[in-house]
């Protein structure tokens, strides 16, 4: 099965908030880059602006590039991505612009859950998982 890293997945890797969660989150990770783990590009946005205040935009490129040689695979948001969110936003019209995109890989049928602990996802109907 493959799992679709939502933001929070990265900075939970570059940010942990204690030394269990750090080993939980890199074990969780190893396990869903074994399993061809999608993220979806504006994933990429949203770590660069929340990570980047605090290490650098260049350090935050680094850690992309590294997810991407260990096996993380960037995928492009197209036509079929934005109907897909905008289907979920119009019956979820709270539910944040990025999170349904992230979603959208989901319902389009490109990965089978969001490797997030976002609560929106859920209340899109999204499958989720977390360490």
């Amino acid at each position: 099965m493959t799992g679709v890293a939502d933001t929070r997945l990265l900075l939970a890797l570059e940010f942990p908030p204690d030394e269990d969660s750090r080993d939980r989150v890199r074990a969780l990770l190893r396990r869903e880059l074994a399993s061809r783990l999608l993220a979806p590009s504006v994933v990429l946005a949203e770590f660069i602006k929340h990570a980047g205040p605090r290490i650098g935009r260049d350090s935050a490129l680094t850690r992309i590039a590294l997810l991407k040689e260990e096996g993380m695979r960037i995928v492009p948001l197209g036509e079929r991505e934005a109907v897909a969110a905008g289907d979920l936003l119009l019956a979820k019209q709270e539910a944040p612009m990025a999170d349904a995109l992230v979603a959208s890989l989901v319902t389009s049928g490109r990965g089978q859950y969001v490797v997030s602990d976002d609560p929106h996802f859920r209340a899109m109907g999204i499958k989720s998982k977390w360490f």
